[in-house]
């Protein structure tokens, strides 16, 4: 227990910055917070942070500790919910913002089972993403794709998207298949422009051992609505870079993906984001546990989604929300 709250006091610490801030945050002193972190890395043998500077930095093995420890926390918490309801069960209104195509395609199908494990819930669900949203809204938590900005809210990433190339069989009958991203220059390209850039993304950069290329992709539609894309795309329209929610219509064949031994870098995460509070509410804190399991369970052949606790490099499971 002396090392689970050590890990505790290392993640406030991190999240406020200082340990002057983490002890207000825990009610004790910041003698007492680095004294634990100071027994912490005397115990694993490591330094979990860079004292060379005004604001707390954590070293490699600072930033692994973390995020484990985040997860571990997290877990624990759950661990009570989960104890607490077999006498008290959860009840109340909890109020969930996310996208659309995340809600429909993703966590919808398996809302059921989060509703049968708490019957007395009562689930209120709108199509936002927008920081702003959680609070103008007063939702509890909000599932977003991209990096959170700045604020007081902390921040889980659930997943990364995954970026691939794709088209319709009727349109490679027509256009022919791209086997280089410079052949790209003669097709004709769906492409994405979210409501935040001030121009579409155009420039697709793809890698493969080592070598790097940015294509300039001609445009024939340029949209904020990834669904209606997807249906041009689908429609024989065009080439599309996205990280598709419904990977059913790669496997049936609908769409194919191509280029497919280059990868393309700068897909945005996927992150859960709730409010900072001295106890995680047991409602957030079961929905939160529903979306891991939820995401962990969706595309397990990773085609569009890369789970951010299995495999690859996962980041960071919870963290404040920073600027992009």
């Amino acid at each position: 227990m002396e090392r689970l709250r050590g890990i505790e006091m290392l993640g406030r610490a991190t999240e406020a910055g200082s340990f002057a801030k983490a002890a207000r945050s825990l009610n004790l002193t910041p003698s007492a917070v680095s004294h634990a972190v100071a027994v912490l890395e005397r115990q694993l043998r490591v330094a979990l942070f860079y004292r060379t500077t005004r604001k707390l930095q954590l070293t490699e093995e600072g930033e692994e500790l973390y995020r484990r420890g985040c997860h571990i926390l997290e877990r624990v918490a759950a661990a009570e919910t989960a104890l607490s309801s077999a006498t008290t069960r959860l009840s109340g209104t909890l109020r969930v913002g996310m996208g659309s195509a995340i809600g429909r395609i993703i966590v919808m199908p398996r809302l059921p089972e989060f509703m049968r494990r708490h019957p007395e819930v009562k689930l209120e669900y709108h199509a936002v993403s927008q920081v702003t949203d959680i609070h103008a809204g007063g939702f509890d938590l909000l599932l977003r794709v991209g990096e959170p900005p700045d604020s007081n809210l902390i921040a889980r990433k659930i997943a990364d998207i995954q970026w691939t190339v794709y088209a319709s069989p009727d349109y490679l009958k027509w256009a022919g298949e791209p086997a280089h991203p410079k052949e790209l220059a003669r097709h004709r390209c769906i492409v994405f422009k979210p409501e935040w850039a001030t121009k579409a993304l155009d420039e697709w950069t793809f890698e493969r051992n080592g070598e790097r290329v940015t294509a300039k992709v001609p445009t024939v539609l340029i949209s904020d609505d990834h669904g209606a894309m997807t249906t041009a795309a689908l429609a024989g329209g065009g080439l599309i870079r996205a990280g598709l929610f419904d990977p059913a219509s790669v496997a049936t064949g609908r769409l194919k993906r191509l280029l497919s031994d280059w990868s393309c870098p700068g897909a945005p995460p996927i992150y859960v984001l709730y409010r900072r509070t001295p106890r995680m509410s047991p409602r957030v804190a079961a929905f939160i546990e529903f979306l891991t399991e939820t995401f962990a369970a969706f595309d397990p052949e990773e085609l569009t989604l890369v789970h951010a606790l299995r495999g690859g490099s996962p980041g960071r499971a919870a963290r404040p929300a920073r600027a992009r």
